[in-house]
């Protein structure tokens, strides 16, 4: 749905967008991320899982548990996603910084509400998970193109 939803209102670039003036293996990446959203969600779900699974150690839930639910958490973002490309399309007003924003209350909110709902600090916790999730897996992209690069070069 989202797809079509963002090829039909050309939206599809303003989520992630890269630009560069050099061609690099990293800028092919993400203009890879650009394009296929979707499949990108469940890679930042791993590494969202990843430090889930770290920051909520004591609940006892083991790492494919966490990723079913990102999986959930990550397809409704899609979802709310859609709604503001739609409402984008229709009004010609940019709303991407409000859907990020409101997928991000609403990702914290639904992982915080998993492990434990009457916990000020789970909430946090799932802040913390968040953003290091989305930050480790852009790192990871930085590294992994920077040494594709790297050996390219030495060929």
């Amino acid at each position: 749905m989202h797809t079509i939803v963002s090829h039909i209102f050309h939206v599809e670039d303003k989520y992630v967008s890269y630009y560069e003036s050099q061609h690099s293996t990293t800028g092919s990446i993400y203009l890879w991320i650009q394009s296929h959203y979707g499949y990108v969600n469940i890679m930042i779900g791993l590494f969202i899982a990843f430090w889930a699974k770290l920051f909520f150690k004591k609940y006892g839930f083991n790492l494919f548990e966490i990723v079913i639910l990102l999986c959930f958490i990550l397809g409704m973002t899609m979802l709310i996603y859609t709604v503001f490309a739609i409402i984008e399309g229709v009004t010609h007003t940019s709303v991407m910084v409000q859907a990020s924003i409101v997928a991000m209350l609403y990702s914290v909110w639904a992982i915080g509400q998993f492990f434990d709902p009457y916990k000020i600090p789970s909430y946090l916790k799932a802040l913390a998970i968040y953003i290091l999730g989305y930050v480790s897996f852009t790192v990871a992209i930085f590294i992994i193109g920077l040494s594709i690069d790297l050996i390219l070069m030495k060929r």
